[in-house]
């Protein structure tokens, strides 16, 4: 159900710009000039415009309190990342995963290890199944000598 309303709202367009949120109207209260009360004021104004804007993001987020919201926020960015992830996978069908492309050698069956190259730039590198630290000293003969 979650699911649905999200891609839903994902498709509607959103104007978050802050001139347009309204911000209540204050009582007629006096209003402290000391410089600690004027900067938690502001911070605290500060905070309740991002709430404000969050809550028109989120759907639904207008007709709940701000815990709940900001629970709900937590779902709506991750189904948003899973959607991203999915849109991104469907239009480069040649990675898989995040980090590990498809290479042509690897898929034409070259027997390269995808973690060689790797290994060689932090000095590390194969030679006849041995590794080789710096290409000096291979790990068997290394622990040999200690």
């Amino acid at each position: 159900m979650k699911e649905m309303m999200y891609k839903i709202a994902a498709m509607q367009p959103v104007d978050i710009d802050p001139s347009t949120i309204r911000k209540p109207k204050r009582r007629n209260v006096r209003i402290s000039d000391d410089p600690q009360s004027v900067a938690a004021r502001h911070r605290r104004e500060r905070i309740s415009e991002k709430i404000r804007i969050l809550q028109r993001l989120v759907p639904g987020g207008t007709k709940m309190d701000t815990a709940s919201m900001l629970d709900e926020a937590i779902r709506y960015v991750k189904f948003l990342k899973r959607l991203v992830r999915k849109l991104q996978s469907d239009q480069n069908p040649q990675s898989l995963g995040d980090t590990w492309p498809i290479r042509p050698e690897n898929i034409l069956g070259s027997t390269a290890s995808p973690v060689e190259p790797l290994l060689g730039q932090v000095g590390f590198s194969f030679q006849g199944g041995d590794i080789n630290i710096n290409g000096n000293i291979p790990c068997e003969q290394a622990d040999h000598d200690r």
